[in-house]
């Protein structure tokens, strides 16, 4: 019979622990890309609750009415894009039943589509694998702004929560302001996603208009607002712009070309570099745990990877403060 001391068997519980943690974690990834979204997606509308919930006059329950305030106000402007749109969408919709029986012809033709047979299979194919994986994860998406409002309604207790839940009590100021800095921390991530999705937006807008794609504003407005579904978003976005682009009669290949281009800026250029000034953190580092977060994860490691790489730099960097203030 082997006999364990101590030592050994607090690093054998510590292992079995994170094993059957990971275990929960990869059980449950679906609801955990749904509370990670609604995180941030809080972190999204707070600026805004702030602002209205300091003009509200009311002492009491000004949090809740803040909040509804900025849902009504997003659930008016949809309602307005919508009835913008809605003429434009119906004349699109005209003139795609006008031409369907060309399109079916066209689409019929093996002469015409025999040079892109294999082409068309493996997006075909593609296709068909991310349309039925976004069917499964859409009703969990649909649930990101209903788990929002509870995280923005109680987000001062979730902080006190936190702050007891981790803190001694002769350490409980430390833990506070790691606390604090991780709050912020996610804040400067989501103004960082924000920025990403407006350099999407004026890039999807200014490329369509000038490769004469139709509603070239709201087809980059839509790139845009899909740039925060990671993964699937952009791919969504391209899959409406290129079907709207070929539709018309536009020039749709050079827009894939594009797109790609497009692509590999964000995620090589634009968003190491944008995202790490904002965390602190040098771009190598936020391009090494996106694409080790996507490798090993999938969509829930794309989500949780760079946030959490931000929250280790600060309990090393808390740690590091710490020791050198001991020391002193």
């Amino acid at each position: 019979m082997v006999n364990l001391d101590d030592r050994t068997g607090n690093v054998l519980t510590t292992i079995a622990l994170f094993a059957a943690v990971a275990l929960v974690a990869y059980a449950t990834r679906a609801v955990l890309v749904v509370f990670v979204l609604s995180l941030l997606f809080a972190y999204l509308l707070e600026p805004l609750v702030g602002r209205v919930e300091s003009l509200i006059p009311s002492p009491s329950r000004k949090r809740p009415a803040a909040i509804a305030v900025v849902y009504l106000i997003g659930a008016v402007l949809l309602g307005i894009a919508g009835y913008a749109l809605e003429p434009a969408f119906a004349v699109q919709m005209q003139w795609l039943r006008a031409a369907w029986p060309d399109l079916l012809a066209r689409v019929g033709d093996r002469r015409v589509l025999a040079p892109y047979g294999a082409l068309i299979a493996g997006a075909v194919e593609h296709g068909a694998r991310s349309v039925a994986s976004a069917a499964i994860d859409v009703g969990w998406l649909l649930a990101v702004p209903i788990v929002a409002i509870f995280l923005l309604a109680n987000r001062g207790t979730l902080i006190d929560g936190t702050v007891d839940l981790l803190a001694r009590r002769q350490e409980r100021s430390s833990v506070r302001r790691t606390v604090e800095r991780i709050d912020a921390m996610l804040a400067q991530y989501i103004r960082a996603q924000l920025t990403l999705a407006g350099l999407s937006a004026a890039f999807y807008s200014g490329s369509t208009a000038l490769l004469g794609f139709p509603y070239p504003l709201a087809l980059g407005v839509l790139g845009g607002a899909l740039e925060f579904l990671p993964v699937v978003g952009w791919i969504l976005a391209a899959a409406v712009m290129l079907t709207a682009g070929w539709l018309a009669g536009a020039h749709w290949i050079w827009m894939a070309g594009l797109l790609v281009i497009w692509r590999l800026v964000q995620n090589f250029v634009n968003s190491p570099r944008i995202t790490g000034n904002r965390l602190d953190m040098e771009p190598v580092t936020v391009l090494f745990v996106l694409m080790a977060g996507g490798q090993i994860g999938g969509l829930l490691g794309v989500v949780l990877s760079v946030p959490v790489a931000a929250v280790l730099h600060i309990l090393r960097l808390e740690r590091a403060s710490r020791q050198k203030a001991a020391a002193a």
